[in-house]
């Protein structure tokens, strides 16, 4: 294969010639032959693409993009066109769907502004999507737009309440209530929600105490204190093995650096996850939506990337007592604690972190070092 590499740039080469003097049919076949040579990489149906755009072929040129975007791994350059070409063939639901992927991959790149304008666009073209309206919903909580998030909030409404899921409308409106009380627009969803279901209740969310942790938590939070001691001779030993080292020591990550690494992926993941029926289940007792959760999350991280260590407690309480229980979670929010020195929350918070093995150790080595300079 590798000697067909030179055929293949050539191939790439006449094409993009061809595609800059809008010889279409010349550029075709130029491409044609650079897929003949690889068929699985991305740039020659790009461009055989653009050679079917040029020569009216929309039908070709939406299929070559899909296979572009596909073996590119979606890159979203690819995506864009198949979402503009299905939008110019009419496929608007599609079109809609497609752009609402894109903006995914922008928000996993933390183009926050390019994503939301996919998503507005996509609902520009279908207003019936959830998806975008669920990110635009979260994403504006997080910026705290309460006015735009609440339009969010109500637009999911509607459409929840189209699908006769008038629970789960009445909970994006209590949330939409959340952000703006007394809000007249809000109120209203919220009696015709009530009118359209006989019977409908308001559900009373149940009191959480944060951290919500239980007895046997609190024992693994009190083993803390005892291994302390052990740490402090672990950091002993240490420093006694660099001073006698005739050679340096392989170079070993910090468990704690690796530990808030791996929260950090872990929540961000968790943002990305789809409503499931348990969240659903976990809405209905806390009174808050997996939605206004991952906005927490969002605010929660960007808070500590800019080191507002009290605001993001705040947002991981929050979220805890609304019903988020990952471990990454209970990690972050210790680690916060032992920065604002408060140890004694910390050591509670860390008796659920530490019963995970992914963060066993950074949790005991974290509080250790805390005790160790308080």
């Amino acid at each position: 294969m590798a000697n067909n590499r030179p055929r293949y740039e050539e191939a790439l080469k006449r094409g993009a010639m061809y595609r800059s003097k809008a010889l279409w049919s010349e550029a075709f076949n130029a491409y044609r032959l650079a897929i003949a040579e690889f068929p699985k990489e991305p740039v020659p149906y790009a461009g055989l693409g653009e050679a079917c755009l040029g020569l009216k072929q929309l039908d070709r040129a939406l299929e070559c993009f899909k296979l572009a975007a596909k073996y590119s791994a979606g890159d979203v350059v690819y995506l864009k066109r198949v979402a503009d070409i299905q939008e110019r063939r009419g496929e608007l639901t599609e079109a809609a769907k497609t752009y609402t992927a894109v903006g995914e991959f922008l928000l996993r790149q933390r183009n926050l502004d390019e994503a939301i304008g996919h998503w507005e666009r996509a609902i520009r073209l279908d207003s019936s999507l959830l998806g975008p309206h669920r990110r635009l919903a979260m994403i504006f909580q997080r910026q705290n737009k309460k006015r735009e998030a609440v339009r969010e909030y109500l637009a999911i409404a509607r459409i929840l309440q189209t699908q006769n899921d008038n629970a789960k409308a009445f909970q994006m409106c209590q949330a939409a209530l959340r952000l703006d009380p007394g809000n007249q627009d809000v109120l209203t969803a919220i009696d015709l929600i009530r009118h359209g279901e006989a019977g409908f209740t308001e559900p009373e969310p149940e009191e959480i105490e944060v951290p919500g942790i239980s007895a046997e938590e609190q024992a693994e939070a009190d083993a803390l204190t005892e291994t302390v001691r052990q740490m402090a001779a672990i950091f002993e030993a240490e420093a006694r093995e660099q001073q006698i080292a005739a050679k340096p020591a392989p170079v070993r990550s910090d468990p704690v650096d690796t530990a808030v690494r791996l929260a950090g992926d872990q929540l961000a993941e968790e943002i990305f996850r789809e409503e499931s029926e348990l969240d659903a289940a976990i809405a209905a007792k806390t009174g808050m939506s997996k939605l206004e959760r991952d906005a927490l999350i969002g605010q929660a991280m960007d808070f500590e990337s800019r080191k507002q260590v009290d605001e993001a407690i705040i947002c991981y309480e929050k979220a805890i007592r609304g019903g988020l229980r990952m471990t990454a979670a209970y990690f972050n929010l210790g680690i916060l604690y032992l920065r604002q020195k408060q140890n004694e929350k910390a050591r509670r918070i860390f008796g659920v972190a530490v019963k995970d093995a992914a963060y066993a150790e950074a949790v005991k080595l974290a509080y250790a070092r805390a005790q160790k300079s308080g």
